[in-house]
């Protein structure tokens, strides 16, 4: 039986600078997934990840977006949820993405730890 974390998920917020800036996330530890609005108007997650800190985390991401998937275009979102300790954000990381099978990621995160977390 995995243990069951309960999660405070942030509303979806645009993955821009200044949302970013905006964000006291600076050394938060945490879960957090990229979603990109489709077509049909609806946002679907395309990565999932975790960091030791969240606000270095997402500049990096806009910082370095000619040469990671926000090249692709379009208009992305973010969500995240503050969790300490390493092997529980791992084991978050990989429910995500065994949940939303985000295209951007390159491999399945691994963990061994047996966890489970409301992802709403």
């Amino acid at each position: 039986m995995a243990n069951e974390l309960i999660l405070q998920w942030s509303k979806l917020i645009p993955l821009t600078s200044n949302e970013i800036e905006a964000l006291p996330l600076n050394g938060v530890e945490g879960v957090f997934r990229v979603s990109r609005k489709e077509q049909d108007g609806k946002f679907y997650v395309v990565f999932v990840g975790s960091s030791l800190n969240l606000g270095q985390e997402f500049s990096t991401l806009i910082l370095q977006k000619d040469t990671n998937f926000l090249k692709q275009g379009g208009e992305f979102s973010f969500r995240y949820a503050p969790l300490k300790g390493d092997e529980s954000r791992k084991a978050i990381e990989k429910q995500m993405y065994k949940q939303y099978a985000p295209v951007f990621n390159s491999r399945e995160p691994q963990s061994t730890l047996n966890v489970k977390a409301n992802l709403n």
